[in-house]
């Protein structure tokens, strides 16, 4: 891309939107949003004010395009007492319950109730309730995607050797050559169209270890909407 310098166009009502220029072998005006960054893309010879009023005729859609979208996932850092997150498409709020005797953590109207006992003061509530919780998620995690996976490998007909569900740092899913899948179990915050997305995704790689056309044929097959549920995951 050959970038002629970085512009400032302030529009009727004040609001400035930055942009970069970039001109190359093309028959039209177009314009890219991607990473929070403007471009306008010119055809060699257009004149640069005929792009300006493209631009300005585009501006609503720009500055809507560079506003963060709302994450489809709420994951807090610390699970203490009033703490909210999402879990499949739900949304819960950490709560601590005055209990005589210890109860498994339980979800439950909305809530995912932990058992407090307020007569130990030499325990920090925090960290016991964060404790509680991450112990009650593992194992609402590995239902929830196991779940998934005997409804999925139904539906296609396609089955691993073995699935494993751990943190993964690069991606949200693997499939080995040998057919042993790891998903990566942060999705269970995520909607469950995108937990059955990633799923899909990796049982398609079962019969195709690449990202060719028929790859994504047989994705489509099975999650028609795999191009707006993935933009969810970032």
């Amino acid at each position: 891309m050959k970038n002629i310098g970085q512009r400032t166009l302030t529009l009727a009502d004040g609001r400035v939107l930055e942009y970069t220029v970039d001109r190359g072998k093309r028959k039209n005006i177009y314009i890219t949003v991607k990473n929070g960054r403007v471009v306008l893309k010119l055809p060699l010879y257009a004149d640069e004010a005929t792009g300006e009023s493209f631009l300005r005729e585009k501006a609503d859609w720009v500055l809507k395009s560079l506003r963060p979208r709302p994450s489809a996932a709420v994951i807090p850092d610390s699970f203490r007492e009033g703490a909210e997150f999402t879990l499949a498409g739900e949304r819960f709020t950490v709560c601590c319950e005055l209990a005589e005797r210890y109860f498994f953590p339980r979800f439950e109207d909305g809530r995912l109730v932990i058992a407090w006992f307020g007569r130990y003061d030499d325990i920090d509530k925090d960290s016991f309730a964060d404790a509680q919780a991450r112990l009650a998620l593992r194992r609402r995690t590995e239902e929830i995607i196991r779940e998934r996976f005997e409804k999925l490998t139904a539906l296609t007909g396609l089955y691993p050797k073995k699935v494993t569900i751990k943190k993964l740092t690069a991606s949200w899913g693997r499939c080995s050559s040998t057919g042993n899948i790891s998903i990566n179990s942060k999705i269970v915050y995520y909607p469950t169209e995108c937990i059955d997305y990633v799923i899909i995704h990796e049982l398609c790689h079962l019969r195709h270890m690449d990202h060719s056309a028929e790859f994504w044929a047989l994705v489509s097959r099975y999650c028609p909407e795999w191009k707006r549920i993935r933009a969810m995951l970032g």
